[in-house]
């Protein structure tokens, strides 16, 4: 049916993308190109049959969504800041990425991460694949699906070290965490009924970590 069909089709196209995209799109092109198939991933699902609902973009839920991810985005906030004010553990902000004037800061932080990274990362996620799932599986077994599908959507990017070495306890790490951060932005989507929720907390995660990241730098 339909369903089998979009689902099929965002799985191949989630794995073409995470593996084509950074040799065959240039970097100051990954914004547009990310944006665009964020739209492409919403085609695909509205194509299996997904409504607004199926989605979690029903307008009358996005207030509740927008609770959600806030009470995540303070927790994030405080515990980041924390972070980057005690000398002892400000170290694991380090980072060679945030080494940037602020404009660039602001630049990710506002438009690059929210709509070049989460808004893709979310519709494809916890938008149309686990609307789609979720047809199929029980919620829980539509969780780990999903959330396990977006670990190892991070695998490509931590597989080799900066030298061209295979790097096994990170890339394995990688993926066990953003397997666990995968459960954690779908339980926010199922549990305020909006896909608000886990953008808001992943724009936070991001986002904030960067920013922090960057201030500690400087």
């Amino acid at each position: 049916s339909r369903d089998l069909v979009a689902l099929g089709a965002a799985v191949v196209m989630l794995a073409a993308w995470n593996l084509g995209r950074r040799a065959y799109v240039p970097a100051d092109a990954h914004l547009p190109a990310n944006a665009a198939m964020a739209a492409l991933f919403g085609a695909v699902g509205a194509a299996g049959g997904l409504s607004w609902d199926g989605f979690g973009l029903r307008r009358d839920r996005a207030l509740r969504g927008l609770a959600y991810g806030g009470v995540v985005f303070g927790i994030v906030l405080v515990g980041l800041s924390i972070i980057g004010a005690v000398p002892a553990t400000s170290e694991a902000l380090a980072d060679d990425r945030v080494h940037v004037t602020l404009p660039r800061m602001a630049f990710e932080v506002l438009i690059a991460i929210p709509f070049g990274t989460v808004i893709l990362e979310e519709l494809a996620f916890r938008g149309t694949l686990l609307g789609l799932l979720r047809g199929r599986l029980s919620t829980i077994s539509a969780v780990a699906v999903c959330s396990i599908l977006f670990g190892l959507w991070h695998l490509n990017s931590v597989l080799y070290d900066d030298a061209g070495n295979l790097a096994v306890v990170t890339a394995a790490g990688t993926v066990v965490a953003t397997t666990i951060a995968g459960v954690g932005f779908a339980w926010l989507r199922i549990r305020s009924d909006s896909l608000v929720a886990p953008i808001v907390a992943h724009t936070a995660t991001n986002s904030l970590t960067f920013a922090i990241a960057w201030a500690v730098a400087r």
